[in-house]
């Protein structure tokens, strides 16, 4: 269990979807990334940080910008942790000791002022999503995972490609809500038990990124509370903030264009966006 240093603050921020056709989204992480590097500063990256992983045998200026904005911010004194997403599920040690931040489980958990915080990409809790489940279940095994490793880059890419256009179809086809975390899943969450069977742990928070509909939901039987604009608390026992996709390069009217949380050691937290 991870815990902020008592003169330090965590940062979360996840779905940037970075790619080549992202520019200004990854100046604005860049930017940010700089910002929030400091002694003692935790950065947790949870997930879609890149738009497609197609092997650490891959490089482009965005993933090497990207390593070289973490080792910026590692010679700082922040440490930054990734989490896999759906995206980016592929992103092994080989990159991550290149760009020098760790790789952590999904989910992890962190000990905030007596309080537990369960963090994750957040993919998981869609559990009404039943063909991606499928997907994700078959593309997380490691057999699965060295022989896809294992074809040449080109065929990879081919395949990321397909798969890719696959989805966009399946979304395009899909109802709204299964894209969203299921409540009942949620709710078991809190209690330990976990989407894919296993017993985890109780938490008082979740934390979560993936659906991209930032809110933030105070209980399970109350209305989200919609984040068009920043907000701030403090961690509270049935709490559940989802974070915000990142998109600086084709922006939607009335969403942000990205943003990110603070949590402090006292469990006191803000929902930084940009709008």
């Amino acid at each position: 269990m991870i815990e902020i240093p008592k003169q330090g603050a965590a940062f979360f921020a996840s779905d940037l979807h970075l790619s080549e056709e992202t520019p200004k989204t990854l100046e604005a992480f860049e930017s940010w990334l700089a910002s929030v590097a400091q002694v003692d500063s935790l950065v947790f990256l949870l997930g879609d940080v890149f738009e497609v992983w197609y092997g650490d045998d891959y490089s482009d200026p965005t993933t090497e910008r990207v390593a070289q904005a973490i080792q910026s911010a590692h010679a700082a004194g922040a440490k930054v942790y990734f989490m896999h997403g759906n995206r980016d599920f592929l992103l092994g040690e080989t990159f991550a000791e290149t760009a020098e931040f760790e790789i952590i489980p999904d989910p992890e958990f962190l000990l905030v002022n007596h309080k537990v915080v369960l963090i994750t990409h957040g993919d998981q809790l869609c559990t009404d999503d039943k063909t991606y489940q499928k997907f994700r279940q078959q593309s997380r095994n490691e057999k699965w995972q060295r022989n896809l490793l294992a074809l040449p880059l080109d065929k990879r890419i081919e395949m990321a490609k397909a798969i890719r256009s696959e989805s966009k179809i399946h979304k395009a086809n899909s109802a709204l809500d299964i894209m969203d975390a299921n409540l009942q899943a949620v709710a078991e969450t809190f209690k330990g038990n976990w989407p894919d069977g296993y017993y985890v742990g109780r938490s008082d928070a979740i934390l979560h990124g993936h659906t991209h509909r930032c809110a933030i939901h105070e209980q399970l039987d109350t209305p989200a509370v919609k984040t068009p604009e920043s907000a701030e608390g403090t961690l509270s026992h049935g709490l559940r903030i989802v974070l915000p996709d990142w998109n600086f390069d084709h922006p939607e009217k009335n969403r942000p264009k990205g943003g990110f949380l603070k949590l402090d050691p006292s469990g006191d937290y803000t929902l930084n966006l940009f709008n």
